[in-house]
């Protein structure tokens, strides 16, 4: 079994990272991942080793948005429910979406499912499945972390956007101990922050989050349904936020 994380950048100008974990001796194993993708044609490569087989992949970005204006009702609720956190996202619609390129998630959930993919969460504790779900990192991070606001570590100037890396990171390093838990390679524990670039930081940031979308597919792959809430429907949109399992 995999588990994929996307960090989807809304416009392949940006680079786009994405993490594979790898189900083994009852926990989750890095594999893979890259930080430089730029053309969905280049996601797709990286994702072709994984289109046959159980694998759940989890992508930070809209998968579906079938209105034209305005917000999704799951993007209105999450804003509801935890805006007191700082978790809220922006409100996604298709005229925004287009602004940067066009609606990356949506193009590569089809294509995905061209591959024989299904655009639905686990129906069952470690179900073989072959699925691709909408995941959103900040409000996930304070359901399964506990925190009462979101880790600041993004569009800072350089000392805070370092703090909040290391901070960030140290919060990741605690799903060794969670249920299922993740083992992180040592190439991941120390990383070297002060003194890299901005395009350095930027793709360590990137990684981190590719990763935890990972966690969050595969989180919900190993507990059902009693491990998730599903924000949204297949019609308006979805998004899956993980329920804290002791």
């Amino acid at each position: 079994m995999w588990a994929v994380g996307v960090d989807l950048a809304w416009s392949p100008r940006n680079p786009t990272a994405a993490v594979v974990l790898r189900w083994e001796d009852d926990r989750w194993e890095i594999e893979a991942w890259a930080d430089d993708l730029g053309s969905d044609a280049e996601i797709l490569d990286f994702l072709a080793p994984y289109r046959e087989g159980p694998c759940i992949i989890g992508i930070d970005a809209p998968l579906i948005v079938p209105n034209e204006e305005g917000s999704r009702p799951c993007d209105r609720w999450i804003a509801s429910r935890f805006g007191r956190h700082h978790a809220g996202g922006y409100p996604v619609n298709r005229r925004w979406l287009r602004s940067f390129g066009g609606l990356r998630g949506e193009a590569l959930a089809q294509a995905l499912m061209a591959w024989g993919f299904v655009l639905q969460p686990p129906p069952a504790p470690r179900a073989r499945i072959r699925a691709v779900i909408e995941v959103f990192p900040h409000p996930a991070a304070i359901v399964l972390f506990g925190l009462q606001r979101i880790i600041r570590y993004k569009r800072l100037s350089r000392g805070p956007w370092i703090r909040g890396l290391r901070r960030w990171h140290r919060q990741l390093l605690a799903l060794e101990h969670f249920h299922p838990p993740l083992r992180w390679p040592e190439a991941w524990r120390f990383p070297l922050l002060r003194g890299q670039t901005r395009r350095a930081l930027k793709a360590w940031e990137d990684r981190l989050d590719a990763a935890f979308c990972a966690y969050v597919a595969g989180y919900a792959w190993f507990h059902g349904p009693v491990g998730y809430e599903q924000i949204g429907d297949l019609r308006d949109g979805y998004v899956i936020i993980p329920r804290r399992i002791a």
